[in-house]
Parts: C-alpha cells; structure tokens; sequence
C-alpha cells in the first residue's frame, strides 16, 4: 500500500456484519482501533496494553465501498501530523482480493497522564520513534505532516 509503511490484513468476519450482510459502519472505527494498538507496539517494542498514554479525542471514517463476509481488508495507518499534545493518524482500507478502496479515516491522540488526568507533551522520544517507523528523519516527518494534512 503506497505510503504506508505499517501495513496489516484483517479478514472480515461474520461479527463484523450488519442485517444486511455487509460490514457495519462501527466495525471500520473498531478496525482502526486495532491498526492504533499495532501502531503503538511498533513504537514501543513490546507494548504494555495498560501503558497506552493517550485517549482519542476525534475520529473520522470516509466510506467508499461496502466490505463483505469472507473478504480480506489490506489496512494501512500513518502519521500525517504531530503537534505540541497530540498528533493524527491517516488510515485507508482496501480489499486484498481487488485493491478496490473501501473506506480511509483519520483519527486524532491526545497525549495523556492518567494519574494526573491531563494531557501531556508529546516527547521527543515519541516524535523520534513515530519518525523510525515511518522511515524518515523526525524533521522530515513534520514536514509530510504538514504537506499531508
């Protein structure tokens, strides 16, 4: 998937359907989610579940064709922006079999002190590490972020 360096299949399952036999709309922000935990275990190296500091403050899910029962989903996710507290994640969806595109969404994370219960700085070690596992130097990264989006 151009673009995207983390890359991951999920077959759909028959829990993922609606009455009507094709994904539910709610299944794609849950596909996202997964893509995130994904994400943040590439950025951590061996991610404790418990440790995930930052809550999601917006999501979005632009839908561009239906997915099916027994299809496999070739799911990306990217970061496209970094900020003082928070940084976004671009994601797109495609089916394996085809290539046809079926849904892209964006999402934004809050860095986040549970003890304290307030967001906090997004360290340099963080920008550093979202960097690596995009392939580029972090002051490159800013920069796509900022032509991306």
């Amino acid at each position: 998937m151009e673009g995207y360096r983390l890359v991951f299949e999920h077959e759909i399952l028959f829990r993922d359907l609606d009455a009507l036999g094709h994904v539910n709309n709610v299944a794609f922000i849950a596909f996202m989610e997964d893509a995130r935990v994904k994400y943040w275990k590439a950025l951590r190296r061996g991610l404790d579940a418990r440790r995930i500091d930052f809550i999601l403050a917006d999501v979005t899910c632009r839908y561009h064709s239906p997915a099916h029962f027994g299809e496999t989903l070739v799911v990306g996710i990217r970061v496209v922006g970094l900020g003082n507290k928070s940084f976004q994640f671009e994601y797109r969806m495609e089916d394996k079999a085809t290539g046809r595109l079926v849904v892209e969404g964006r999402s934004v994370q809050v860095m986040y002190d549970y003890e304290s219960q307030q967001s906090i700085p997004l360290d340099d070690a963080t920008r550093r590490a979202m960097a690596d596992v995009e392939g580029v130097p972090p002051a490159r990264l800013l920069e796509d972020a900022g032509a991306r989006g």
